[in-house]
């Protein structure tokens, strides 16, 4: 796998060889004392993703030469080398948005090497999520452009259709498969956008699936509620990613006000396909409170669409447990109890009871694969992990694809009881 590339200037040799002697190894480098050089080889080589200069240079400083670099590719991650007394420029740097970062001098090489590489990997995720947006709009213009001319056809001639049959069933059979792409692109921008490598909405689709199986609802409602737990958070694409990158409780009041606003977002965008209208009501109504206290509407109690009171459920239990709501990953018993807590308040009482007796069972689906959020005194023998189990120092215990037996079990709560702390676990 090719090495990032990364863009060095500083005017001192010396720097610039330290730098080449941490750095080379993880890196592809191209190192310049000279800012009007520099400039010239990134206006050939633009799609270099990190750029690194030190603050205080003859010719120009280092927040002047990325202004620069920001007019060639406004995409690129950023980063100042300073020393103390340029801290005042360097923070006026950082609040003109010049900068993604700043090591100070003598600069960590673990930290440096880490923030870089923590950068590259933001970038690539920007680039992908700008791709699948880029493949959704088309999808949704093929999308419109079928069911146009399917509407056509049938306002020309109806006996026509009925000697092509066969072409219609096709044509259906294309629009099916579109509709579906589309789905599934939308749901894996969403992941890309809010950095989510939990695939958080798709565990939240297939809960609310199981759910709703339970309730006996046909299988149209049941399509339309796994669809909204996978498309509910679309309205987060007009979020920055550093507010999404906090957790819901540690935001500040205007944050929060701001955030939860992704959900009439999400309602706006979807309900703009016709398809998709019931799943865009479903979505609008999930932070609606099962006793009516929740403006604008305040609906209550069964008035709630039944997708809409399933969701809010499932996504409160998932968020408590993968640190998105707290600053920290809540245990799974701690979190039963609080959704417990907010039942007949906030959430639907029968469904609450519902979801709790499924995170006992861990049923699988007839629909597909879907995982559970565990710690270690939730797993049985038997059980595959989904992802891999790592440490505090972040290396796998055990690896995704693992079949859980009862030793590993053991070994695992004995370490949790050691250092006092719950392992996230993700399993089926």
């Amino acid at each position: 796998m090719d090495k990032p590339s990364l863009l060095i200037l500083d005017d001192e040799k010396e720097v610039l060889n330290a730098l080449n002697r941490v750095l080379r190894k993880h890196f592809q480098l191209y190192l310049f004392s000279d800012a009007n050089e520099a400039i010239g080889f990134y206006q050939d080589n633009p799609n270099i993703p990190l750029v690194l200069t030190d603050m205080r240079m003859p010719i120009m400083d280092g927040a002047t030469f990325l202004g620069k670099i920001i007019e060639i590719n406004g995409h690129c991650k950023r980063f100042l080398l300073t020393g103390h007394a340029d801290i005042n420029l360097t923070v006026t740097a950082v609040n003109e948005g010049k900068i993604s970062h700043y090591f100070s001098k003598p600069w960590n090489n673990e930290e440096l090497i880490a923030e870089l590489n923590s950068a590259y990997e933001l970038y690539l995720n920007e680039r992908k999520t700008k791709q699948l947006l880029k493949v959704n709009l088309a999808k949704n213009a093929e999308l419109s452009l079928i069911n146009s001319s399917l509407e056509l056809e049938t306002n020309k001639n109806q006996q026509k259709l009925q000697l092509i049959s066969t072409r219609e069933a096709n044509s259906f059979g294309r629009l099916k498969k579109t509709f579906s792409t589309f789905i599934d692109i939308y749901a894996e921008t969403i992941c890309l956008h809010n950095q989510d490598a939990t695939r958080h909405n798709f565990r939240v689709a297939a809960h609310a699936r199981l759910i709703a199986e339970r309730q006996s609802c046909d299988k149209l409602t049941i399509f339309q509620i796994y669809i909204a737990g996978l498309l509910y958070e679309t309205g987060k694409l007009a979020l920055e990613q550093t507010l999404l990158s906090k957790s819901i409780d540690t935001m500040t009041q205007q944050e929060k006000k701001l955030y939860s606003g992704f959900y009439q977002k999400s309602y706006e965008l979807l309900k703009k396909v016709d398809e998709l209208s019931f799943v865009a009501e479903i979505i609008k109504n999930i932070p609606a409170s099962y006793n009516g206290n929740t403006a604008p509407e305040h609906l209550s109690a069964e008035e709630i669409p039944l997708g809409s009171r399933i969701i809010a459920i499932v996504s409160m239990y998932d968020n408590l447990v993968n640190g998105h709501q707290s600053n920290f990953c809540i245990p799974t018993v701690e979190a039963k109890h609080r959704i417990k807590e907010l039942a007949k308040t906030m959430f639907d009482p029968k469904l609450t009871n519902c979801y709790l007796s499924i995170l006992e069972e861990f049923p699988s689906s007839s629909e597909g694969k879907i995982d559970y959020l565990l710690n270690s005194c939730d797993l049985r023998e038997g059980m595959m992990l989904t992802r891999d189990i790592v440490n505090t120092d972040n290396n796998a215990m055990l690896t995704q694809g693992t079949e859980v037996e009862q030793h590993h079990i053991d070994k695992l709560v004995e370490i949790e009881k050691e250092q006092a702390e719950s392992f996230l676990i993700y399993a089926r």
